[in-house]
């Protein structure tokens, strides 16, 4: 199936160097990134990784520099997160295993957590969390992180993503207690920012919460404690007023449940770019702690 232009969620390529002058530019005002040091910092970090024998580690490029990028080319912070990466996946399997479309598609046609083609006004990825459309009566907890687990590693492929970074709307619309319940724990709270600000490349720029209820204080109250001051700043709430919501996404990029000029929220999208990059995906699970490592 041919994938139209205006459909692509994202652009992974085995080249993180493969960037126009704009983007190079933007690496290097953002992240403190040229050409030639990025290079040998890869080298390097490849070396340290392959070096370590507790841990099975993918060592491409396009892997390296998603951990160079997200620590601003910190050779020694980058290979601390990424031991944090493989630890959280070994002390955590049932959260961070991935989720194969080709065998539990049902989980993403939920749209519970959806990548929408296009970006922000800065470029940025936007990933839509719409609370509602979690059924957890067919999924649990750990499905949810794992369709996360599964999107973000592949969405991660892309150098702009791995520049720029990404920025969430989380609609509250229609939350259930139930789903609240499910939700809204504190170890809920810890495991996803815990995972979001410690164990992934992932640069979340801004997150967008959308229809809120009127009791959003004690729901927030239970996450508060686990989030840096960096990432509070970054939330902004818009409730029902999506105008406000345009500020920061354009309507050009937003499905109509948001304003915008697309139709409904649907994963087709985002499905699949996660069924192209499958086989990716069962090549990486060969990774990490208690992995055998090749000889």
């Amino acid at each position: 199936m041919v994938v139209q232009e205006t459909e692509v969620v994202c652009r992974p390529n085995t080249d993180p160097f493969d960037l126009n002058l704009e983007w190079q530019m933007r690496a290097e005002k953002e992240l403190n990134e040229c050409p030639e040091t990025a290079r040998k910092n890869v080298v390097q970090l490849r070396q340290k990784l392959k070096e370590d024998l507790s841990m099975n580690s993918r060592v491409d490029d396009v892997f390296c520099m998603a951990f160079l990028r997200a620590r601003k080319h910190d050779v020694d912070k980058a290979y601390k997160l990424i031991k944090s990466y493989y630890e959280m996946k070994r002390k955590y399997p049932d959260f961070y295993r991935y989720c194969y479309p080709s065998e539990r598609s049902y989980i993403y046609d939920m749209c519970f957590l959806t990548l929408l083609p296009g970006t922000d006004k800065l470029g940025r990825v936007v990933t839509v969390i719409c609370v509602r459309n979690t059924d957890f009566s067919q999924i649990s907890l750990e499905d949810m992180f794992q369709v996360g687990t599964s999107s973000f590693e592949v969405a991660l492929m892309d150098p702009k993503l791995q520049i720029a970074g990404g920025v969430a709307i989380i609609d509250m619309q229609g939350m259930s207690i139930y789903q609240q319940a499910k939700l809204v724990t504190p170890s809920a709270a810890w495991q996803i920012t815990n995972c979001v600000q410690e164990k992934i490349p992932l640069r979340v720029k801004a997150i967008h919460i959308v229809h809120q209820p009127l009791y959003f204080s004690a729901l927030y109250s239970i996450f508060k404690p686990f989030l840096k001051s960096k990432l509070r700043k970054r939330i902004h709430l818009h409730g029902s007023n999506m105008e406000s919501l345009h500020k920061h996404i354009s309507p050009s990029v937003l499905p109509k449940e948001y304003g915008g000029t697309k139709g409904p929220l649907n994963s087709k999208p985002h499905l699949n770019l996660i069924k192209q990059y499958e086989h990716k995906l069962r090549d990486w699970s060969q990774f990490g702690y208690d992995k055998k490592i090749p000889q």
